[in-house]
């Protein structure tokens, strides 16, 4: 890889999943609690915003921050469709909250939709995560040097699956083969709208490797369903191996957050922002990531907003790099 690739791959996997931004100072006013509150999850159900928002919900009624909590589930290109119709429907509501993350960076980079993150509110990022790259047992690409092997004897014969064109794990596919210096037009991507749907290619044999954040394949990995290859951390993670040791120089993390409606007044914009960050103080918060293997990366208000600018900038110049299309 290239200096400049190098840098741009150091950028992305620094900006995306380390933990040791300084938050916002939080004011002492404590949060209004609300009737409702919606929860929006632009992918589909089961996935990782899937379970992000259902998680957050549970802990912002825990902590009697909302009366109840209504759920809304709207897949497809990487979050854009669903980021769209929120904004056409949501765009006044105080009570409202839209998932999303890196992965709808990326496809907004990819796609470059009409609709995009400059018309919400950025209120806080909650997690941080990271994909695990699986095969189904007992096929052929089980271990990591099978998988190397039929990537350089063929790039094209070995089919990718995972995420929405263009997030994260199109983006790690395409950082690896880059990384075995690959011709890059023969990486073969099947999007996907949640890693269950991921695992259906894996069985009907239309995709080899699955790639998905490691808490949406955790049950099928335990049952050895699956087999994890490797993990796009830095170091080892979960008792399973990471790129960079097993010879890919690569890494890359995914993180999870929530927005709110851009056109709502400044003080039910604070109190959003007062809501999710009481609600990852409560202790079912903490349990949840706990049990997921998430990791807490909580970043909210002007923080937050800024580092989503840079990070904008990041995804825009990988996916130009990788050549990522829809």
């Amino acid at each position: 890889m290239k200096r400049r690739s190098l840098l741009i791959a150091g950028t992305v996997g620094s900006a995306v999943w380390s933990t040791a931004t300084p938050l916002m100072a939080q004011t002492a006013a404590a949060p209004r609690a609300l009737p409702s509150v919606r929860i929006y999850i632009p992918g589909g159900a089961g996935g990782g915003w899937d379970q992000t928002g259902r998680a957050l919900g549970a802990s912002i009624q825990a902590a009697g921050l909302a009366g109840k909590v209504e759920y809304e589930n709207k897949g497809g290109k990487g979050g854009t469709l669903g980021l769209a119709d929120f904004v056409a429907r949501f765009s006044q509501d105080p009570s409202a909250l839209l998932v999303g993350g890196m992965v709808m960076l990326g496809a907004i980079a990819v796609g470059k939709p009409e609709v995009t993150l400059a018309r919400v509110t950025p209120v806080a990022r909650l997690t941080n995560d990271f994909m695990v790259l699986v095969a189904k047992a007992g096929s052929k690409l089980t271990t990591m040097p099978a998988l190397l092997d039929a990537m350089r004897k063929d790039l094209g014969t070995v089919a990718f699956t995972g995420g929405s064109s263009g997030g994260v794990d199109h983006m790690l596919a395409g950082m690896m083969a880059r990384q075995l210096r690959l011709d890059l037009n023969r990486l073969s991507y099947l999007p996907t709208a949640s890693g269950r749907e991921a695992v259906a290619l894996l069985d009907k044999g239309t995709a080899q490797i699955a790639i998905s954040s490691y808490s949406e394949f955790q049950t099928d990995i335990e049952s050895k369903a699956l087999v994890p290859l490797a993990i796009s951390s830095r170091k080892s993670l979960y008792g399973v191996p990471s790129l960079t040791e097993l010879g890919v120089n690569t890494e890359l993390g995914n993180w999870r957050a929530v927005f709110g409606p851009g056109q709502i007044a400044e003080a039910d914009r604070e109190n959003l922002r007062r809501i999710v960050v009481a609600a990852t103080q409560h202790p079912s918060w903490n349990q949840t990531l706990t049990e997921r293997k998430w990791i807490g990366a909580l970043m909210h208000g002007k923080d937050f907003a800024e580092t989503l600018v840079i990070e904008q900038a990041i995804a825009s110049a990988v996916t130009m790099m990788l050549r990522l299309k829809s």
